[in-house]
């Protein structure tokens, strides 16, 4: 898997569930690319903040 191709899996793995096929790949290239594991990093902690935002603006 490309890093073109595992970024943009991990950004449609927030809108979606990701097959099995995508989890393994996604997984294997986490597990040697540290550019995509700081991108991922960075998605998961925009998509908390979005969330906890959207939380606090119904109160």
């Amino acid at each position: 898997m490309r890093c073109r191709q595992a970024t943009r899996i991990i950004s449609d793995s927030h809108e979606r569930s990701l097959t099995l096929q995508e989890k393994g790949g996604l997984r294997l290239h986490l597990a040697i690319c540290s550019h995509c594991r700081n991108f991922k990093q960075n998605c998961d902690e925009l998509s908390q903040l979005m969330k906890a935002f959207a939380n606090n603006s119904r109160k």
